[in-house]
This record gives structure tokens, sequence and C-alpha cells, in this order.
């Protein structure tokens, strides 16, 4: 009987097809006798609507919302397939909403709210968020986890990586080549992630004994044409750093872009450390030392988090950092005599 529709099965039940309907609707008019009646000889006769069926009966939709940048980077594609692998192990499904690089998530999160998901998962842009629209959430009982960046002022659980610690761990790299001439191409200001990064850069320059140099450190954000822009940048400074730690792999490529039309060897003449170990920097000609991060195991531990959080495991707000991986390629060398 799985094409048995509502009207078959109020039939079955001998019920009007108004009350069936009624309770499939969420309608209050419908006795607590009857509604259970209903869903449970809906699930039991495998009615179509079964899933909504369960989903009623349990007060549960098996449903986690995700609200991401809009970007070609394959990074979020990549977290968002390890969310959705390991939600359907555990019998649920993802809802994805992109917003646009220099947009808030409101429109985004009250279409996932309106559709009663169990959770919701938000890359939050670092100013344009409403406050007003995040309580909602909150208010409605529904766990919220902000993924790889934090909102200053506004409490919510959060999930990223240890972005301080692997760009340290990259300038540690550079500074034992025996290079003092550093740069840093840094993400967007305001952004958690990027300040992250830059703030393990000054942690490994200090713990060197290297001055900070502020001309050396250049807004960039998170593509390659803004890595470009900064490749140009800091290739006119004078004088001109040995190496560059970029906010991620798409900057870095720009920066090497840059350097090879400036005609500089890649890494004779610059040495250039990317972030995220995206698989496009290692197809370089001179393929791209990277910090790695474990965009697998970040989404499957989303998932795991919201799940969690919608069980009350959690009595206080969660955060969590996994390590990140510095790999080592070919575009660091030491600097030139």
């Amino acid at each position: 009987m799985s094409k048995l529709t509502q009207r078959e099965l109020a039939a079955h039940l001998g019920l009007s097809y108004a009350t069936v309907s009624r309770v499939f609707n969420g309608d209050g008019r419908v006795t607590e006798p009857t509604r259970r009646r209903v869903l449970e000889e809906a699930e039991r006769l495998g009615f179509r609507g079964h899933a909504l069926a369960r989903a009623l009966r349990l007060k549960k939709s098996f449903a986690l919302g995700m609200v991401g940048t809009n970007t070609h980077q394959g990074y979020w594609s990549n977290v968002v397939a390890a969310m959705e692998r390991r939600a359907r192990e555990l019998g649920y499904h993802v809802i994805i909403c992109h917003r646009g690089r220099d947009e808030g998530s409101s429109e985004q999160i009250r279409f996932l709210l309106d559709r009663q998901v169990d959770a919701l998962v938000l890359a939050p842009h670092p100013t344009a968020e409403k406050p007003a629209v995040l309580r909602e959430i909150t208010e409605e009982g529904t766990p919220l986890l902000m993924l790889n960046n934090r909102l200053a002022g506004f409490p919510a659980h959060y999930l990223g990586t240890d972005s301080r610690t692997g760009m340290r761990r990259a300038c540690e790299h550079l500074l034992a080549l025996g290079h003092r001439r550093i740069a840093c191409a840094a993400g967007p200001a305001g952004e958690y992630t990027a300040m992250s990064r830059v703030a393990g850069y000054r942690e490994a320059l200090r713990s060197a004994e290297v001055p900070y140099v502020e001309q050396w450190v250049v807004s960039a954000g998170w593509n390659q044409a803004e890595g470009e822009a900064a490749g140009r940048r800091l290739l006119a400074l004078s004088p001109r750093p040995t190496a560059v730690v970029a906010a991620n792999d798409d900057v870095a490529i720009g920066i090497y872009l840059e350097a090879r039309k400036a005609g500089l060897r890649i890494p004779e003449d610059l040495s250039i450390v990317g972030y995220s170990g995206d698989r496009t920097g290692s197809l370089l000609a001179t393929p791209l030392t990277t910090v790695r991060q474990p965009v697998d195991a970040l989404g499957r531990r989303a998932t795991e988090l919201m799940l969690e959080l919608m069980g009350g495991e959690h009595d206080r707000l969660v955060y969590e950092e996994l390590e990140d991986e510095l790999v080592i390629r070919a575009s660091c060398s030491k600097p030139a005599s």
C-alpha cells in the first residue's frame, strides 16, 4: 500500500478526509487519540507520507538546516558533503541554503525555521547578520551552531579548526628555513577565522623575536583575484618580503601568479604558504605548501554536534576546534642570500 493517499487512509480509518488532512497539516482541531491513531496507522500501512507521519508523531522533522557562503571554493562543498553523508547515516537530511558573500542570512534562516528544521548550522557574515533574527532561532528552541566564524556579542555554540595554531606552524616552518621578512595576506577584517590566522602569524614572529612590520600585513580576502591584488602590493614593498603566508589557498595562488608575472621564481625568490589544503594548490608547477583543514571531519562533527545539542547533551556553550595539518611541498625554500 505504498501509494496509499490521504483519502484512502481516511476511508480505511473510517474518518473524514478533513480530519486526516488536519492531522498532517498540524491543525490543532483534532483530539490527541485521533491524531495518534492516524499517525500510527499511516506509518504501519506505509502511507507515502509516512516520513511526515513519523515526524509529526515524534515532533521532529529529521531535517537539519545549513546556511553557508555562496562561494566557488571547494572547501565549503566538501564540508557540506561530509555533513550530508553523516546526517544520512544518522537518519537525517540537510537542507542547504547559500547567502551572498556580503549578505546576512536572515532570509535563509527564516526559510529554514518555517520548514521546522531540528537544528541549524550557520557560517555567519561577521557584520551583516541581524541579532534579532538569530534570537528567533534560540527563542524557538532550535539549536544553533556557528561554523568557522563567531559573532562578537552573540553567544552561540561554535565549531571550527584551530587556525591560530595552524598559521603559527606555517610561519615557524618559514622561520626555520631562515626567513625573517615574512608577509601576511590576511582574510577579511572582522572575520574570526581570518583574525585567528593573523594572531598565529604574530605569535610565531614574537616567539622568534622577529619584529612585526605593519606594512607587511595586507588585507586580501578569500579569493584568487584578491590574492592577485595583495600580491601586487606586497611585491611593490621595499625591502620586498622573502616569504608570504596567505589567508587561504586561493589567495596564495593569486600571489603565486603575480610573482610569476613579475619574473620571480618560486620558491627561490619568494616562498609562499597557503591555507585550507585545496587540491588546486598541489597542481601548480611548483606545488603549494599549505595548512590542510580536516574538512571531512569538520562536516561530520558539525552534524554530530547538532544532534548532541538536540539531545541536550551539553549544558554550556560548546567551543570546539579541530587540528589543522601543515603540508610541506615545493613552494618554500631558504631565502636567497
